[in-house]
């Protein structure tokens, strides 16, 4: 698990979202557990529904800013555990292109989770983790949206 603070004052805040009518995190989602999410180690929500975690493509500003943060690492760095863990049958998280892509994903996928920045956020999803300047939160930080 990463617990990194990234010096980089210009970050946007990014938002972990599920969707909104879907009650499958009954639990804090911790640092920790987003972080085995991503790696694909842990497959499960509580309630026993498969995760389905999305990605934005990798040479997204936002990707870089959430792999940096709750994975520890670039997603260049990841090439080669995830060609490993394609021999153990284990695939990498679904990429999508745009936040809107990841949006239609979490709202229209059972057990999606993913992350948007988060002056995008809309009704189709709720957030339920924040990260700002390499921090994860619980609370809502304040917003400067343009």
């Amino acid at each position: 698990m990463a617990n990194l603070t990234i010096a980089k004052g210009s970050q946007a805040t990014i938002a972990v979202v599920v969707a909104s009518k879907q009650n499958i995190v009954d639990l804090k989602l911790s640092s920790k557990n987003l972080n085995l999410i991503y790696w694909r180690k842990q497959l499960f929500w509580p309630k026993g529904l498969r995760i389905q975690p999305v990605n934005l493509r990798s040479q997204h500003s936002m990707r870089m800013q959430f792999s940096e943060t709750v994975l520890g690492s670039t997603p260049k760095a990841q090439i080669d555990y995830w060609n490993g863990q394609y021999f153990n049958g284990i695939l990498p998280p679904h990429s999508v292109n745009s936040e809107e892509a990841v949006l239609r994903y979490v709202a229209k996928t059972k057990g999606a989770i993913g992350y948007i920045n988060a002056c995008n956020l809309d009704q189709r999803v709720q957030a339920v983790l924040w990260i700002k300047n390499g921090t994860l939160s619980h609370q809502a930080p304040p917003l400067a949206c343009h």
